[in-house]
């Protein structure tokens, strides 16, 4: 499993964190794609005390999970469960949560916690900025073998098994946590968005050193490591240049 991840998969995680993607990225928009994600970790929460609401984040999740994924969901929410459901969710389904439950049932987000009502007034004030399509092109990775296209994009769909070969890219490519990972771990830091310039490669290349799976499929060590690489951050192990231009080189 480690060859596997080694040959097929890191060089497509890699080569995406190395993307001059980020010099027009507003701060903004780093902070949108916090507040997305953090306002899918309040529609968790919440969902456990709300059999109505936890009906409909388990349907919208449902569309990214297996079934028996899904059907593990709904009884970890039934049972509170939250804090190692958090911990186990996926960036990108939290922020896909948020999107499609605010596209779906915009008038039953009043109450679910404060980032949804910073998302909510910043999505009043600034449209554009925190729409999919602008996210999409600054978070997004390329697509070159399910998108037939090397555009920087975040697609919704459920995870791709692991194969041998070629067709193993569609595992790398299927896997879009990281850049909003890594975006939120900015933005709460207070960074500027060009830093990410710096940041990404670093923290992504610390991650792949961290990936070590079980069995075949285990999806959660790409998440493991991501969390363990996020920890040396917060603990300061990561240091951002003292300078950065915030023009292109």
């Amino acid at each position: 499993m480690q060859a596997l991840i080694w040959k097929e998969v890191t060089p497509e995680l890699l080569a995406s964190a190395v993307l001059p993607r980020w010099w027009d990225v507003s701060p903004l928009e780093l902070h949108a794609a916090t507040l997305y994600q953090r306002t899918g970790e309040e529609l968790l929460t919440a969902s456990v005390k709300n059999e109505e609401l936890r009906n409909k984040v388990v349907a919208i999740l449902g569309s990214r999970m297996l079934p028996q994924r899904s059907r593990q969901l709904q009884r970890d929410l039934a049972a509170g469960h939250i804090t190692e459901i958090l911990s186990q969710t996926m960036p990108a389904d939290v922020f896909y949560l948020a999107l499609e439950f605010r596209e779906k049932y915009p008038d039953q987000l009043a109450e679910v916690g404060s980032a949804t009502q910073e998302l909510q007034e910043l999505s009043r004030q600034h449209p554009d900025q925190v729409s999919m399509k602008r996210l999409s092109h600054d978070f997004g990775i390329p697509h070159p073998a399910l998108a037939q296209n090397y555009a920087p994009e975040l697609l919704n769909f459920l995870p791709m098994p692991p194969f041998a070969g070629e067709a193993n890219r569609f595992l790398a490519e299927s896997w879009d946590s990281p850049n909003l990972y890594w975006a939120r771990l900015a933005d709460e830091r207070g960074y500027s968005p060009v830093m990410l310039n710096h940041l990404v490669p670093e923290l992504t290349r610390m991650m792949v050193e961290r990936i070590f799976a079980t069995e075949f499929e285990d999806w959660p060590a790409l998440l493991r490591a991501m969390h363990e690489a996020a920890d040396e951050f917060r603990a300061g192990k990561v240091q951002p240049p003292e300078t950065i231009s915030a023009g292109r080189p």
